[in-house]
């Protein structure tokens, strides 16, 4: 005998989650957003989560993604030179050959995704420690965004004085060259790193990108070294002094600043 099943019909658990709000808010209030709650639980029992702030962070990064597509599509060509040029002195030789290396369209979209990726970062890690009756998702993101361009802006000023000062045109053209191809594989390995972030729990992966961001800024720094002494004449002594008042002393300062001012 074949029993008949009314598919309208659910369960009285499943009916009673559905229809208590304060339950379905407990449950929410529990749950960790970035934690992969899926490991944890002993049963896949329908579960209703609502999360604004979950889709807040994953609009931002949809958003990154579309940035990132546009450049690809639209310079195939220079996208995948410029990641390349990272690793291989002949692929940066073959990029120059294309014109500008600075001036480009495709460099300034992907550094306005470098600089929306390494906020969205920074939002991702800080925001279970910032006071939510002072942030939300979108004025952290905003804020970041100003601290990250600050870091820029600060860097590019720094050397534009260096270069009046010393008339070091070459030096300094050298040392934009190396840093926007940088930022341009920043952009796509933050970008990647994010979407991991967000799908598998920040406890799981934000190790694991922070390592990945040290890796990407130490090999940036040696790439500017290598690229500036094969184009300049100047002792490794000045290079080493130049690089530390352009790049890292900036990045202390901000550092410093966002624990203070953020956290």
């Amino acid at each position: 005998m074949i029993e008949i099943v009314d598919s309208n019909k659910t369960s009285p658990a499943v009916d009673s989650l559905y229809n208590s709000p304060k339950l379905v808010a407990e449950s929410i209030e529990n749950i960790s957003i970035f934690d992969n709650h899926l490991l944890g639980v002993e049963s896949f029992e329908p579960i209703v989560i609502i999360s604004n702030t979950f889709n807040s962070f994953l609009y931002w990064l949809l958003g990154i993604s579309i940035l990132i597509t546009i450049a690809k599509i639209g310079y195939y060509k220079q996208f995948k030179l410029s990641l390349l040029s990272n690793f291989s002195l002949r692929n940066y030789s073959i990029l120059q050959q294309f014109g500008s290396t600075i001036r480009h369209p495709m460099n300034a979209i992907l550094l306005l995704a470098y600089i929306l990726c390494t906020s969205l970062f920074l939002s991702l890690v800080s925001f279970d420690y910032v006071s939510k009756e002072i942030y939300t998702v979108n004025t952290l993101i905003l804020q970041n965004i100003i601290i990250v361009s600050g870091i820029f802006f600060t860097t590019t000023l720094i050397a534009e004085i260096f270069r009046y000062l010393f008339q070091i045109d070459s030096l300094i053209y050298t040392y934009y060259e190396s840093t926007v191809q940088s930022y341009n594989l920043s952009a796509v390995v933050l970008s990647i790193s994010m979407w991991f972030i967000i799908f598998s729990g920040i406890n799981v992966a934000s190790h694991a990108v922070l390592l990945i961001i040290s890796l990407l800024y130490i090999h940036r720094i040696f790439n500017i070294l290598l690229h500036i002494r094969m184009k300049n004449k100047y002792g490794l002594f000045h290079y080493i002094i130049y690089i530390c008042t352009v790049e890292i002393l900036p990045l202390i300062i901000a550092i410093k600043l966002y624990f203070i001012m953020v956290l």
